[in-house]
């Protein structure tokens, strides 16, 4: 519909310049979604449209292919680890604890972002994925600054010199990663729910303590004669 003014004259047409990034982060979202559920060669573009309620045309403004939906989608998500990756790195506490709070904001992220589990796990399990590109460009960034900021914590005193960064964080990765990846089967297994809100607490205490005991060195011995 054509506005017009005061005097009866057509007014310019008013345009929302936010639309089309609200449209392209709802079409990401939706892609991630689907994703997760169905995996890459199970998702079409279509289906992709129709959940969100537009048509596939409109679909392709946004993302001429569904691999570069594919890995736009996978791009957002290692943004997000890695903005929160270079906070740990950078702060200002001392770094045991900001090492705890990476382990926290790690097990918060994966509660909160199941479909960037299943998407990630996909992905390590298949040699040809589509977005094996992006994780060998994403992930040895990532590596490199747990690793250096461990290095940098025992040169500093605050963790133990004999602890070999490299296998200290695959160790991590995989008890911090593999708890989600197989929460699905040990429910259907067990029943056990490990996304329940007191197991996850529980989780991030475990774990804590055990990089406290592995990693972090022992205060200083006082030297006064009390």
């Amino acid at each position: 519909m054509v506005r017009k003014d005061a005097g009866g004259r057509a007014a310019a047409k008013v345009v929302d310049l936010r639309k089309p990034l609200d449209t392209r982060d709802r079409v990401l979202q939706v892609a991630q979604q689907l994703f997760a559920e169905r995996g890459y060669r199970g998702t079409s573009l279509r289906d992709i449209a129709k959940r969100i309620g537009i048509k596939a045309p409109s679909l392709l403004h946004h993302f001429p292919s569904k691999q570069q939906l594919y890995v736009a989608v996978l791009d957002r998500m290692f943004q997000s680890i890695e903005d929160a990756a270079n906070a740990i790195a950078w702060g200002k506490e001392n770094r045991q604890e900001r090492m705890r709070q990476a382990i926290t904001d790690a097990i918060d992220f994966m509660v909160a972002r199941p479909d960037f589990v299943r998407l990630l796990w996909m992905e390590m399990a298949d040699e040809s994925g589509v977005g094996r590109q992006v994780l060998k460009r994403r992930l040895p960034p990532l590596f490199s600054t747990a690793v250096n900021f461990i290095f940098r914590g025992q040169r500093e005193g605050e963790f133990r010199p004999e602890v070999e960064p490299n296998h200290f964080m695959w160790s991590l990765n995989s008890i911090t990663i593999g708890f989600f990846t197989t929460a699905a089967m040990l429910k259907r297994l067990w029943g056990v729910n490990l996304l329940e809100p007191s197991v996850i607490e529980q989780r991030k205490h475990e774990v804590i303590d055990m990089v406290e005991r592995t990693l972090f060195a022992e205060p200083a011995a006082s030297n006064s004669d009390d």
